[in-house]
């Protein structure tokens, strides 16, 4: 094959065995892609597809982009995929992988089955270019949810979390939803800081966003701390790829020795680089002033009091929506635990009400999380009675 686009193919040791019709290269590569990647029964196909969508070149970062695909570059386009359809997608082989979910997007598993069900080249182009234009190429359009610790891994299981799961936190959830689906867009959005006791639910109103907007091209990717001097990095990449993307600090607070707050105020607000449209930073913590200050910070005099307080204020102000979530009382509190118990089918009695009182006391306090912990527990020696 010549391929002009797609020449890092040519490389690959299964399209060698392929076109060499080597059957052991061909057969132990398949294998192994179709046990530990593959989705359909032709292998082969979707191994192919799979270079296809993952390859970096002028049209996918055009599609993916959202750009104009020029003429000239389409029937290059067309040329290369005319010799991959006549001389791959022809390949046969007698293997049917097992049957599991790889636990991938849906709409990623729905766009690689039709390719590999392409009835020609010209066809097969036209849902390459759809794919890199909705779901981008690489890790990235595999998943809605990913965790970075240097690299970009997806995120097979996510928690089942809803808004209608997360009883009380009506002011908290519209101004959630309200911000996001402006954000998905394409409108003015902010960057969100989730402050406030813990077990209250700021990390699950974030994974309910998601599993509420997943469909409408939301995407999530959690950073841990020692990573946010790799953000500036990361959304400059994120910049051009079709999805909306929020960044996830959880847990945030920094001392003052820590340096990574200062990369996190230049990435919200501060560089010369306007940010993308596509990148928002949705952080949680249990404190309001994400550096902490000690006493001994504000020795020295009236100047240097101003100068640390400020410095310890400007991070937090950088969030355009602050919301704060607070423990229930015990009225709340069991509340909470009635509506979750209605949900296995339970109503709640004053021995019920008892036991989730004495729960709460020797469980961390009166929480959201704390009423989840009890009726988990608690339908779990019951139901069956």
């Amino acid at each position: 094959m010549e391929l002009y686009l797609y020449n890092k193919l040519e490389n690959d040791k299964c399209v060698q065995g392929i076109l060499d019709k080597d059957n052991t290269v061909l057969m132990r590569t398949i294998i192994e892609f179709a046990e530990t990647y593959g989705i359909t029964k032709n292998s082969i196909r979707e191994y192919v597809v799979t270079l296809l969508i993952n390859d970096d070149n002028v049209l996918s970062n055009i599609a993916q982009s959202g750009g104009e695909i020029g003429k000239d570059l389409k029937k290059i386009a067309l040329f290369d995929i005319n010799q991959i359809y006549d001389k791959l997608f022809a390949a046969t082989i007698k293997y049917t992988p097992s049957s599991f979910d790889k636990g991938y997007f849906s709409a990623y598993t729905d766009s690689v089955t039709k390719m590999t069900e392409a009835k020609n080249a010209k066809e097969l182009l036209e849902l390459l270019i759809n794919h890199y234009k909705t779901l981008g190429s690489g890790e990235l359009s595999k998943y809605c949810a990913f965790k970075y610790d240097g690299m970009i891994e997806g995120i097979s299981e996510i928690e089942d979390v809803t808004f209608n799961s997360l009883i009380g936190l009506e002011y908290q959830k519209q101004i959630l939803i309200d911000n996001t689906e402006a954000f998905l867009k394409g409108k003015l959005s902010n960057n969100v800081l989730l402050f406030g006791d813990r077990g209250t639910g700021k990390s699950s109103c974030v994974k309910a966003l998601l599993n509420m907007y997943a469909g409408d091209g939301l995407r999530l990717i959690e950073i841990p701390k020692q990573y946010i001097t790799d953000i500036p990095k990361l959304t400059k990449m994120l910049s051009k790829k079709p999805d909306k993307y929020i960044l996830f600090l959880d847990d945030l607070s920094f001392e003052t020795h820590e340096k990574e707050y200062r990369t996190l105020k230049i990435a919200m607000e501060g560089q010369l680089q306007a940010n993308p449209s596509n990148v928002l930073i949705y952080a949680t913590s249990n404190r309001r002033h994400l550096i902490r200050e000690t006493w001994a910070d504000r020795d020295g005099g009236e100047v240097h009091r101003n100068d640390q307080m400020q410095e310890t204020l400007s991070l937090s102000e950088r969030f355009g929506i602050s919301l704060v979530f607070s423990a229930p009382d015990q009225k709340e509190y069991l509340h909470i635990v009635d509506q979750m118990l209605k949900n296995h089918g339970i109503e709640i009695n004053a021995d019920i009400e008892k036991a989730a009182v004495v729960w709460q006391m020797n469980h961390g306090g009166k929480t959201g999380r704390c009423a989840k912990q009890f009726v988990a527990n608690y339908v779990a020696k019951n139901k069956e009675k």
